[in-house]
């Protein structure tokens, strides 16, 4: 019974795959650039260079492939020539040596070189069964959409077009006969697999099962080429959604012998939900599925337009500490699709689902007369009501502007006027209504202040091509409602359609009557009024006198530090002896203020000799490594940095701590207390003479790290990046 039940789980994971399979297995419409930096992998170049060189170990393989219209091309193994004039090169060689590609380019024409060289040739040529032990390639994952999707692209494929290309987004092969090979990659609940042919020098199939530790599910064959193909010339690409955690086995195929073959893989881990502020960033991408909740009000809308593939969607509203479902579909790039907001809503959360997506996002309010609220249909109905939320028209101005937003089923806006002046004086007010007046309809209602009872209302439409009304009201609060009448458009709640807008413009005439009143001031008021002045006058001072004496003992401080030298030994000494961690971490934050204050000389020489420096005309860097007792965090790196600005003035900067190898840093804290996020640390503004010194603990499996500071320099774009790695053992460790 049991194993009936693991069957149809395993047919029905299948299944599911292979639908998503054949929706998902289209073709990129750009061309990809690849460039290499290591022999094992495929190299797309597209320089002019005349002359390309590999080094190849004896009996290993090569195919190299020149792509242009007129010229040609000679290989060389050392001094011996393999081949004098082609563009296309196959073979092994028998001696170790130096391959070299030479290009005759009269023309002067792009030319692009395809090439791979000494690919893998120990993959396992039995399909292993679940459970077994297979060998497991390495597939890169791309944590980051923004920069995984190519929005160019038909099917918003990855673009790999710059000099960060490297080996790990490749598995490259050799069929040295017409014996199948198996490659297997580790895959979890909610990753995407993104696969596509490089490069093949002769016919290829590329077939995929799942499995678990108990089933396999065949996937189908979901790429395949019956000649020589490659990226450049025929680009192809194929999304594999992944439900179940086990592994993928990649069966690799050819009728030929000797067939050389890259596979693309890139594999798009699941993203949680997150916050996302369209005011700063109104692109959303993403693979499968992505949840955003949008911080906004009940009288904004959002537009999101996929730019290339039609994407589904849901989108729920947040009322009252609660999400209310309101509408699911799928968005079209070919028209305009809105998201409405429920009354009272405070955020609205959106589902998108999908391959690959891209979607770019924009907002509209809908709110009457600039108030931030949409206007009620109807007046309140009791004088204890609260009534903040009508708009409220204010009479010194000559123009109201307001919408029906009949997407909502906005048909009737009220607005209040409110009357101050005193008792005995004579208020005239009129309104005209400029826009689509035929189908418009006005009424004011002048309220009783004592029961909220109507003193007078007059209701009006169109009269000699004119929609006004006037009257006479009294001190205190009244209405203006304006009606759509005879919309009969049959519309569905959140169901786009254009607004309706007009403009209420106002005459108010003012006659003061009677006396104003007058009240003489206070004794008491005038007495402790003047002492009050005092007393704040003297409570606004301390700040200030605070800061000065701060000023000075930082400056003190960092005299005391500048006559002593190697600090960072010293904190390292104070440990041997016992000092507590979190005492050190106590000393190093006040040091990190008061040698802000030096120069950048004594301030370096003060810490002791950094282990990484960098100085150019503009900006100095330096950094020191920090003993690991002194960090916060178990198994955290603590290190110190400082940068010196000595030209131009820098925007939005930050400090980017880049792994060159490995896993990527994230930090886990800053002090001073910075903004961080992932592997950045964010300075803003920083001008000319400005000195920061920061400790910060790093997380992770990688042993070095970049340090890099970008920002804007003088309005510019600008960078600097140490050009020496920061080992976190070095050799001498």
């Amino acid at each position: 019974m049991q194993r009936g039940k693991q069957l149809a789980y395993g047919k029905a994971i299948a299944l599911v795959l292979l639908v998503f399979c054949s929706i998902y297995s289209f073709s990129i419409n750009k061309t990809v650039d690849f460039y290499e930096t290591e022999n094992n992998q495929v190299k797309f170049s597209d320089n002019n260079s005349n002359n390309y060189q590999w080094n190849i170990a004896a009996g290993q393989w090569y195919s190299i492939e020149v792509l242009c219209d007129t010229c040609t091309a000679g290989l060389k193994l050392d001094e011996t020539t393999l081949v004098e004039t082609a563009r296309m090169f196959n073979g092994q060689v028998n001696i170790s040596g130096n391959l070299e590609l030479i290009i005759d380019n009269n023309n002067g024409e792009e030319v692009e070189v395809i090439s791979l060289i000494a690919p893998n040739e120990n993959y396992p040529t039995v399909r292993p069964s679940p459970g077994e032990i297979h060998p497991l390639a390495e597939v890169y994952d791309c944590d980051n959409s923004d920069s995984c999707i190519d929005t160019e692209s038909s099917i918003l494929a990855t673009y790999l077009g710059s000099s960060d290309l490297n080996e790990e987004f490749y598995v490259n092969g050799l069929l040295e006969s017409e014996q199948s090979e198996f490659v297997g990659i580790e895959v979890e609940v909610g990753d995407s697999l993104e696969l596509s042919i490089a490069y093949s020098n002769s016919d290829i199939d590329f077939e995929l099962y799942f499995q678990d530790e108990l089933n396999e599910s065949y996937l189908g064959s979901i790429l395949t080429s019956s000649t020589r193909t490659n990226f450049v010339e025929n680009p192809n690409v194929v999304f594999v959604p992944v439900t179940n955690n086990g592994r993928i086995i990649i069966k690799a195929t050819s009728q030929n012998v000797n067939t050389l073959w890259s596979l693309k893989i890139l594999n798009h881990p699941p993203v949680s939900s997150m916050m996302w502020n369209l005011s700063d960033q109104n692109e959303i991408y993403g693979h499968t599925s992505k949840t955003v909740i949008i911080d906004t009000n009940d009288t904004t809308a959002i537009m999101l337009n996929p730019t290339n593939l039609a994407t589904g969607y849901s989108y729920h509203c947040l009322v009252g500490g609660t999400w209310l479902s309101v509408a699911e579909g799928i968005m079209d790039s070919e028209k305009e699709n809105w998201l409405f907001p429920l009354p009272n809503s405070s955020a609205v959360r959106v589902e998108f689902t999908g391959s690959a997506f891209h979607l770019v996002a924009q907002t509209e309010n809908f709110a009457d007369g600039q108030s931030g609220y949409d206007a009620p249909s109807l007046p309140p109905m009791r004088i204890t009501s609260d009534n903040s939320s009508w708009p409220t028209i204010d009479l010194t101005k000559p123009t109201t502007n307001g919408e029906f937003t009949t997407s909502i089923g906005d048909t009737d806006d009220v607005y209040k006027m409110e009357i101050t002046a005193w008792e005995d004086s004579v208020h005239f007010v009129k309104f005209e209504i400029e826009g689509d007046i035929e189908s418009l309809e006005i009424e004011m209602i002048s309220k009783d202040m004592d029961d909220w009872s109507e003193i007078e209302s007059k209701t009006r439409t169109v009269v000699f091509g004119k929609l006004q009304v006037a009257m006479e009201v009294p001190r205190g609060t009244h209405f203006f409602r304006i009606s759509l009448i005879n919309y009969t458009a049959n519309i569905d709640w959140g169901n786009y359609t254009p607004p309706i807008e007009y403009t209420i413009i106002t005459t108010y005439q003012l006659v003061d009557e009677g006396e104003e009143p007058w009240f003489p001031p206070d004794e008491n008021a005038e007495k402790w009024g003047s002492i009050a002045r005092w007393v704040m006058g003297f409570l606004f001072l301390i700040p200030a006198i605070y800061l000065l004496i701060s000023v000075q003992k930082k400056k003190s401080f960092a005299e005391r530090l500048k006559s002593k030298k190697q600090r960072l030994n010293w904190l390292k000494l104070q440990l041997d002896k016992g000092v507590s961690p979190k005492q050190n971490r106590r000393l190093l934050a006040k040091s990190l203020e008061a040698v802000a204050i030096l120069d950048w000389e004594d301030a370096c020489e003060t810490w002791g000799e950094a282990d990484v420096s960098y100085r150019t005309e503009n900006v100095a860097i330096a950094a020191w490594k920090l003993d690991p007792r002194i960090a916060k965090n178990d198994g955290s790196w603590p290190i110190m940095i400082g940068v010196y600005i000595i030209k131009g003035s820098w925007e939005i900067s930050a400090l980017r701590l880049d792994s060159p190898k490995g896993q990527a840093w994230n930090i886990d804290s800053v002090t001073p207390r910075f903004l961080f996020s992932g592997d950045e640390i964010f300075l803003d503004s920083m001008n000319v003479g400005n000195k920061t010194f920061v400790s910060v603990e790093l997380s992770g499996t990688a042993t070095s790290v970049d340090i890099e500071l970008n920002g804007r320099m003088d309005g510019e774009p600008a960078a600097s990046r140490v050009a020496t790695t920061l080992y976190r053992i070095s050799e001498e460790e």
